[in-house]
């Protein structure tokens, strides 16, 4: 089991560090008592006891913010704090803190209350924050001052703190397909409309089948036009991914339609995934309206 213990001042990021792991497959619990703390670890202790007889090779990531609220409630956190975790769990304490003018300006931006700010003005809230968490931060095994830091540059930071690999983190993507006569799904980031694609439809032995069977794949895909909206589809992903990565983006949804959801845009999306999985991407496919009545149209 790993733990990220995440801490520091209000305003320096600690909710954006926490969407970040939430973000890395970390299970994230923020505001937690400290005292609640040891009945959490024996908790998520005993749910990998089960994952190891299921034979899961999948380490327990928890991801714990404390903040000062916790502190003024439930009293500071010292030394005692390190030996509510077990030796065979993998911790580590980040404390995040920026300058007193970032603070006070970054408050300003976002008209929130400061945790103390009741009975002192935001300068007095940031700086009495500031020292009682002396303590705490004397006890963290990293301190990231966000003083001059954006938000991608915080989750960059992050992800090659916490993975060691210096890799880049790839989006996960859902590819829908979907029939354009019963609507665009919702969720959708980018549409691909393949209806100017031959019909299988009309050809009367494949129109009870659907996209995922053979003879629909190879009347689909042995058109010129189709072959050449794949070699372009791939150079598409390969300019625009990353680019969408660049500015933070962690899941994508592709939605792919023809007239009804059965035929086109079902092999289609079943080959886009085919070229995202190549580029490495986790991808994962749905095929929203195949189970529907087959109906004809353009």
């Amino acid at each position: 089991m790993e733990v990220i213990v995440i801490t520091g001042m209000s305003g320096a990021g600690k909710s954006s560090a926490m969407h970040h792991l939430e973000d890395m497959d970390y299970f994230c619990i923020d505001n937690l008592p400290p005292n609640l703390l040891p009945g959490l670890l024996q908790s998520f202790a005993e749910t990998e006891k089960e994952m190891d007889v299921l034979n899961s090779n999948r380490n327990q990531k928890l991801a714990i913010g404390i903040d000062i609220r916790s502190l003024v409630r439930f009293g500071n956190i010292n030394s005692d704090f390190l030996q509510m975790f077990p030796d065979e769990v993998n911790h580590r304490i980040i404390f995040m803190e920026a300058s007193d003018d970032t603070l006070v300006s970054r408050y300003k931006q976002s008209r929130r209350n400061h945790p103390l700010a009741a009975k002192n003005n935001l300068i007095a809230a940031i700086r009495k924050e500031r020292e009682n968490l002396k303590e705490l931060r004397g006890l963290s095994d990293l301190i990231i001052d966000t003083t001059e830091m954006s938000l991608y540059e915080l989750k960059d930071f992050l992800f090659d703190l916490l993975t060691g690999d210096g890799q880049e983190e790839l989006m996960t993507i859902f590819v829908q397909s979907f029939g354009f006569k019963y609507g665009i799904p919702l969720d959708c980031d980018l549409v691909a409309d393949v209806r100017f694609m031959p019909n299988p439809f009309y050809i009367e032995e494949l129109r009870e089948s659907s996209g995922l069977d053979a003879p629909v794949k190879e009347y689909v895909l042995n058109f010129p036009e189709v072959r050449e909206f794949m070699q372009f589809a791939r150079r598409f992903f390969e300019f625009s991914l990353p680019l969408y990565q660049k500015e933070g983006k962690v899941r994508l949804t592709l939605g792919v339609g023809c007239t009804g959801g059965r035929h086109r845009s079902v092999t289609i999306s079943e080959e886009l995934a085919s070229v995202l999985r190549d580029m490495d991407y986790r991808v994962f496919v749905d095929h929203r309206d195949i189970k529907r009545d087959p109906v004809g149209g353009l």
